[in-house]
């Protein structure tokens, strides 16, 4: 931690505040606590499970990539503590102290890759900056969340709704869709069209990719306006055309070698899962809340700790593991969209559905559990010479 990857301590950190968040809907559904977990689970595993894996692997990432300094290990321990804090203050029913601490977290998050960006040797993968816009997403969807709960103004309807979208689906899609622009052809032997010759000066295919970024990020921003405004089969539509459209530009997969391996696989699944997830909204609107957790649950986890997979082996001098076939990611990738089509099946047996949140809780608890016991130690392997 202290040569600059946090990841070996904010991973196994984010992986158990992913299970905790994730088994409130069993001790709810079997009656061992008494109030309802939607949001206070909501808000754990964004501002907490998924934050975790966000500056885990940006902290240790980003500054290689600027030539700049590395994450320090009291940056990596104060990330670790502020994180603890807000799942405490969640969990126990403090949204307001927890959004809070997270804008902290947050804005120290920017303010030190700011800083880096300044004091750069090199420029960033343009697509990167989706993952910056996705940092203002959650920037000003936290604060439109901590306003309303600190002061109640009178805001138009639109406005709480628009909070929650930058902040429970921006600040996840935007980064991943700009780092997977840069990493996930690796998976698949693919050409990386985020690759530049290290340079301070923007050439013009830096400026265009850079521009075909946000003007994807900004069929998101525009999808996130309409969803706020009621227009929601447009909003889900729009923005699964958007994840279509960028990741279909950026990693065609129908070019892609025959890549062995388990990794490449899961991957396979949770691209597959986001915009399907976003089209079965836009099919089904009045279910679009069932339908949200197939990115989640089969989209957005697995691509979590399928990447996390490949950072623990590359940081740990295992790379002839990313096309071999490994047995927990195997089981990962089977267990998750287990969870998530039990969750989606529930809405459509209304006398069991909190038995079935609990069974998806449990299939994704021990999926990531077992990935947990066999790959995870392994952020305790030291870099190869």
């Amino acid at each position: 931690m202290a040569a600059g990857e946090p990841f070996r301590l904010l991973f196994p950190l984010g992986t158990a505040v992913g299970i905790f968040g994730i088994m409130l809907w069993p001790a709810y559904g079997w009656h061992l606590t008494t109030e309802y977990p939607g949001p206070i689970h909501a808000r754990i595993m964004i501002e907490g499970f998924l934050t975790c894996f966000i500056i885990g692997f940006l902290g240790t990432a980003l500054p290689r990539l600027l030539g700049a300094t590395r994450i320090t290990l009291g940056e990596t321990l104060g990330f670790a503590v502020a994180l603890l804090g807000v799942v405490v203050l969640q969990a126990s029913g403090s949204s307001l102290g927890g959004d809070m601490v997270f804008l902290g977290i947050l804005l120290a998050l920017i303010t030190g890759m700011a800083f880096r960006a300044a004091t750069r040797r090199d420029n960033p993968p343009p697509a990167f900056l989706l993952a910056a816009l996705g940092m203002l997403c959650a920037l000003i969807g936290v604060t439109i969340q901590i306003i309303l709960q600190a002061a109640s103004p009178v805001w138009p309807a639109w406005v709480a709704p628009l909070g929650r979208l930058l902040l429970y689906q921006g600040f996840v899609l935007l980064p991943v869709m700009g780092v997977g622009a840069f990493l996930l052809p690796r998976f698949f032997g693919l050409p990386n069209r985020q690759n530049f010759p290290e340079s301070l000066t923007l050439s013009p295919e830096w400026k265009r990719r850079a521009s075909f970024a946000l003007a994807c990020g900004a069929l998101v921003l525009a999808s996130f306006a309409l969803e706020a405004l009621g227009l929601f089969r447009t909003g889900y539509g729009l923005r699964a055309g958007a994840v279509v459209l960028f990741f279909y530009h950026e990693l065609p997969l129908h070019q892609a070698k025959a890549i062995p391996g388990s990794l490449a696989l899961g991957l396979k699944i949770a691209l597959a899962s986001i915009p399907l997830g976003y089209a079965l909204m836009t099919i089904f609107p009045d279910h679009a809340l069932t339908f949200l957790h197939v990115v989640f649950i089969s989209g957005f986890s697995l691509m979590v700790f399928i990447v996390a997979s490949r950072v623990i082996f590359g940081h740990s001098g295992q790379m002839g593991k990313f096309q071999a076939s490994i047995w927990p990611v195997f089981i990962l990738f089977t267990l998750l969209p287990l969870a998530m089509l039990t969750r989606v099946s529930s809405d459509w047996m209304p006398n069991v559905r909190f038995d079935h949140y609990a069974y998806a809780a449990i299939a994704w608890t021990v999926g990531v559990g077992i990935w947990a016991l066999t790959i995870l130690p392994q952020v305790r392997k030291p870099d190869a010479p």
